[in-house]
């Protein structure tokens, strides 16, 4: 049953992928399909969380509000950086990139929580910098006044990295002060203000139709439900074994998804790229 979970949360983060590279060949507004999918993820757990007799609207700490606000920013930042991202640099790259960002939670545990660090964590950490390097090397496109193709890939780990780090705080600094379940609900509401604002000042708050709406629910479903399964799979295996499997198997069916579908073009350095972030993530996790 364990590794059903799996496959279910791999399946969930493949399509979100999937889901907003559609809305880029298509053209949809970006912003209007991930305020729409917060609306479906903010609305799901506020339900979980009176389903399972928690309080809506805890009285959380004001720092615990700030933390949640500044998270809430990040993860809809990243979502946009992906979506640009995949339709750029092509699924597999992308997604790449992002699970590399593992490394920024192992780094704020070296150095913060003190945990040891290995001879074991120090090749993943350079194999992690190798890849890197191997995704963006045939991207030369950076610049200071606009963010290309290489740009995106180095915000994508960036922004994922953060997102996994604030996983990390929470779990060391703030579990005491509120579930998980009501953490995620804070962190989506703030996800979904900070679109709603945006779309406003845009002036797209009346240019929202019908497709986005439904493309919007369409990547809310999965977002959630990949979180939802990763949870289930924690009781049957061991969380570095999970982390570790799932990460590899999105990276590698990304890139057949990229490749098979989409049609992706991979260069060398890509696919040398893509295997050295298998490795890591392995290393990274499982030592």
């Amino acid at each position: 049953m364990g590794i059903l979970f799996i496959l279910l949360s791999v399946s969930c983060s493949l399509l979100l992928a999937h889901l907003l590279k559609l809305g880029e060949v298509k053209q949809y507004k970006v912003l209007n399909i991930l305020t729409v999918n917060y609306v479906i993820a903010f609305g799901a757990a506020i339900g979980i969380n009176a389903w399972n007799g928690l309080d809506v609207v805890p009285a959380f700490p004001v720092w615990f509000w700030i933390f949640c606000a500044f998270i809430g920013f990040i993860f809809i930042a990243n979502f946009f950086v992906l979506s640009r991202s995949v339709h750029l640099n092509g699924v597999g790259v992308s997604i790449a990139a992002m699970r590399l960002a593992l490394l920024v939670p192992v780094l704020l545990s070296v150095f913060f929580y003190g945990e040891l660090l290995t001879y074991s964590k120090i090749a993943g950490i350079l194999l992690v910098f190798g890849a890197l390097f191997m995704l963006i090397a045939a991207r030369r496109d950076v610049s200071l006044t606009k963010v290309g193709s290489a740009g995106l890939l180095l915000l994508l780990f960036f922004f994922s990295g953060m997102a996994d780090a604030s996983l990390k705080i929470y779990e060391e600094e703030m579990s005491a002060v509120a579930s998980e379940a009501h953490l995620m609900s804070a962190i989506f509401m703030f996800s979904l203000l900070f679109g709603i604002a945006a779309i406003i000042k845009t002036g797209d708050i009346r240019r929202i139709n019908l497709s986005e709406i439904k493309l919007g629910v369409s990547i809310g479903v999965p977002n959630l439900l990949s979180s939802i399964f990763l949870i289930n799979a924690f009781a049957y295996f061991d969380a570095s074994v999970v982390y570790s499997v799932i990460n590899m198997l999105v990276v590698m069916g990304g890139a057949l998804i990229g490749l098979l579908y989409w049609k992706d073009k991979v260069s060398r350095f890509e696919a040398i790229g893509m295997a050295m972030a298998v490795l890591a993530i392995i290393i990274l996790i499982q030592f």
